[in-house]
């Protein structure tokens, strides 16, 4: 399988589950060698087409996650605490139509200015932040993940900027997920094939 790195002067790679900075408080990727945004071709060629808007519009578009490995998705759910366990996907099954990372044809964004500073958006991304995991008001916050979400405690800006991505992602043919305001992936994302590990991928 040929996956494509895609990290252009308007789209950034910054993928959080090779730090630190996320639910995990751990890199994630570290004993399977991912660093980078891959994802399949037919994604690449999507997102490129972003490029000018991006420019026009004066922001960059970062990628903190895309392909994952089937093993990291394994990986993940088994190592996951207890608090986490409700909101790890299982690895899906090869006639699943669910586990979009794993076949590269899905990604998690969002929208900065030029200078890298991160557009207001209703979550963080990925919903995460530091003491989340004893935060009993956690489920409520998820609730904002939806990109329909319009309660009164998100602002005109956060929910303009929500419009703004989902406008640049379905614009070059991308959908989105209606929980994740993050998340974006070819159509018929599930009739791709499920990868296992960097060691069936070519990269370019």
């Amino acid at each position: 399988m040929i996956l494509k790195q895609i990290s252009t002067r308007h789209i950034k790679s910054q993928l959080s589950y090779a730090t630190g900075n996320n639910p995990f408080y751990k890199n994630m990727y570290a004993d399977f060698g991912l660093k980078e945004a891959l994802v399949h071709p037919k994604l690449y060629e999507a997102l490129i087409k972003l490029e000018k808007p991006l420019e026009e519009k004066g922001l960059n578009l970062v990628i903190y996650d895309a392909f994952r490995p089937l093993a990291v998705q394994k990986y993940m759910y088994e190592t996951a605490p207890d608090y986490m366990k409700p909101y790890i996907a299982p690895p899906p099954q090869p006639d699943s139509k669910r586990g979009f990372h794993p076949r590269g044809v899905a990604i998690d964004c969002y929208l900065t200015d030029l200078q890298g500073n991160r557009l207001a958006f209703p979550t963080e991304p990925d919903a995460f932040y530091p003491g989340y995991e004893n935060d009993p008001n956690f489920p409520k916050y998820l609730e904002k993940c939806h990109r329909d979400y319009d309660g009164s405690d998100i602002s005109d800006e956060q929910k303009k900027n929500r419009a703004l991505l989902e406008e640049l992602m379905t614009s070059v043919g991308l959908e989105g997920l209606p929980h994740e305001w993050w998340h974006f992936n070819l159509p018929n994302a599930w009739e791709y094939p499920l990868i296992e590990s960097l060691d069936d991928v070519e990269i370019e």
